[in-house]
């Protein structure tokens, strides 16, 4: 039992050393790609929005559509930002939360309200709570984003969109 809760006890400790040691490297670069993410947004460029994700990333948005690499989710950012509709509005990222899963993976949580978008009949749909869960893998040019989930908190009362 007393080898049990030294072996907790390391580990614990070594989860947190690690933990502060990787994010002030290496976070700033990761904001930098998130940012890479919003600016597209707001410019609708789609080869900005695809351009940190791996060739066999997974890419998951709050509406369902799934595609798998960088190429086909380029595309599906190029038919979104085309739509006029989707595009009103504004993002706002609150915050980000950083879960180093191991030196070469961390899980990134972002909290982004979108105000002002609108459904394709022009009416504006209530503020928008998402969640963007990234997994962030280092390899050896850097970080690359190899899954992305946005997920979509809303009232079940609300308006579909």
């Amino acid at each position: 039992m007393r080898y049990l809760i030294a072996f907790i006890f390391a580990f614990t400790l070594s989860q947190k050393s690690y933990s502060q040691e990787l994010l002030p490297k290496d976070s700033t670069q990761m904001i930098a790609m998130i940012n890479d993410w919003n600016k597209a947004w707001e410019v609708k460029d789609d080869v900005l929005a695809a351009k940190w994700y791996s060739n066999d990333a997974t890419f998951t948005n709050a509406f369902g559509d799934k595609k798998k690499g960088q190429i086909e989710i380029n595309s599906l950012l190029k038919k979104v930002f085309a739509l006029p509709f989707v595009m009103s509005g504004k993002s706002e990222t609150n915050k980000h939360e950083f879960q180093p899963l191991n030196q070469n993976n961390i899980v990134v949580h972002t909290a982004v309200v979108r105000k002002g978008q609108q459904m394709p009949d022009g009416s504006v749909i209530p503020d928008r709570q998402t969640t963007h869960l990234r997994v962030f893998k280092k390899n050896n040019n850097g970080w690359e984003i190899v899954s992305h989930l946005i997920s979509d908190a809303r009232d079940k009362g609300a308006v579909k969109h």
